[in-house]
């Protein structure tokens, strides 16, 4: 896009927020739901309760099997038909990104000013919308916000391996917080849990992947396992900012089990999968050389983690004495005075098994070789097969 136009667009994105002063924003949200029977009430009543209201909610149900569509239907019934919309696309071969960009495509030629974005299994503060409209308002070369995600409170009968798996993954999303909050002038990911978008923004990604020849109406790419990602890096490449929120909250279902359908290993073998597919794609580029190198990072971390193992192991079996340096055993307790830090500061949820995980360092370092290894693999199934979408 040549300056002029972008100098244009900016300036009448400048006239936009000047209006927002004398009548409110025009806000939808698009909501691509499949078998979320569970959570769906919970989603919509947390939008329902903002402090800003929505234009209207347009849940998309994909492939649904469940009984989320009669749910949604019987709470049209409280909030009306015309606040909350439903369209139940049936066979729908691009599951998440063919339902966000059949949503999009029939708001597109309405008076929108903003479009958040949700997952059906995840629950919203009642402020999300309003703190992020104040965020833009301020920032109006900002094309994206991103929320904090935080996980979703366990069920009560939840059993104690679910418990372990709530609890390291509620520290991950507690550490992944602290290290947005501190980084704020970036997102690397405007997550599809929960993000609010600037309408222009995203319309200027529907022209972008219309020149490159993916279709009339796309947004999300459809052949890409992390549609979230790629939609971040091509408002990047446009010129817009993407940033993350920490008084934009928001609650996903994390897994409680690590196989099958639903397992944590599937949801991030996507998310490692989809990431590395994107990045050999784009090669080293502007926006995305520094996700290329800390995926090279943890990747190498794994090896270099068993030479260190396998040094401990040949010096004990040697006989040799070791000798314990006292300045040494500062490290370790660096890294768990900041872990524990982090968590007080931006954590949510926290018990004291959490406390004990992040002191003691064991749970959590073999929480760290999992992801290692995970993406290993998905490095491997990347380089393995061609790229697939979900």
């Amino acid at each position: 896009m040549s300056k002029r136009p972008r100098l244009a667009a900016i300036m009448m994105e400048n006239i936009r927020v000047a209006s927002m002063k004398q009548s409110p924003p025009r806000v939808v949200a698009l909501v691509p739901v499949y078998n979320e029977e569970e959570n769906i009430e919970r989603t919509i009543s947390s939008l329902m309760s903002q402090t800003c209201r929505f234009e209207y909610v347009l849940v998309i149900a994909n492939n649904c099997t469940d009984r989320t569509v009669e749910i949604v239907k019987d709470l049209q019934n409280i909030y009306g038909p015309e606040i909350l919309r439903l369209v139940d696309m049936g066979k729908n071969p691009y599951l998440k990104s063919g339902a966000l960009n059949y949503g999009f495509a029939l708001i597109d030629d309405q008076e929108i000013d903003f479009v958040f974005n949700m997952d059906g299994d995840t629950i919203v503060h009642e402020r999300i919308i309003e703190v992020g409209l104040k965020k833009f308002a301020r920032e109006p070369k900002t094309g994206g916000i991103c929320s904090a995600c935080r996980t979703m409170p366990l069920k009560p009968d939840a059993t104690r391996w679910e418990r372990f798996l709530w609890r390291m993954q509620n520290i991950e999303y507690s550490l992944s917080n602290a290290w947005r909050i501190e980084s704020l002038n970036s997102a690397r990911v405007l997550s599809g849990a929960a993000s609010l978008f600037r309408m222009s923004a995203l319309r200027e990604v529907r022209d972008l992947n219309r020149q490159k020849g993916l279709g009339d109406d796309i947004v999300w790419v459809n052949d890409c396992l992390v549609e979230d990602y790629l939609l971040t890096l091509n408002l990047k490449d446009l010129g817009w900012a993407t940033k993350s929120c920490h008084e934009m909250i928001s609650w996903p279902a994390v897994p409680l089990k690590l196989n099958g359908p639903g397992g944590l290993w599937r949801q991030r073998i996507r998310w490692a999968r989809g990431t590395i597919d994107v990045i050999r794609e784009r090669g080293i580029r502007k926006n995305s050389w520094y996700d290329t190198f800390g995926v090279t990072l943890l990747i190498l971390n794994f090896p270099m983690r068993l030479l260190m193992i396998a040094a401990y192991i040949a010096v004990f079996m040697s006989g040799v004495p070791i000798q314990i340096i006292p300045i040494y055993l500062l490290l370790p307790l660096v890294i768990v005075f900041m872990q524990v830090y982090k968590l007080s500061k931006y954590g949510d949820q926290l018990d004291p098994w959490q406390y004990f995980f992040a002191v003691t360092l064991l749970p959590i370092e073999a929480y760290a070789t999992y992801r290692e290894v995970l993406y290993i693999y998905s490095a491997w199934l990347s380089f393995r097969s061609p790229k697939r979408a979900w």
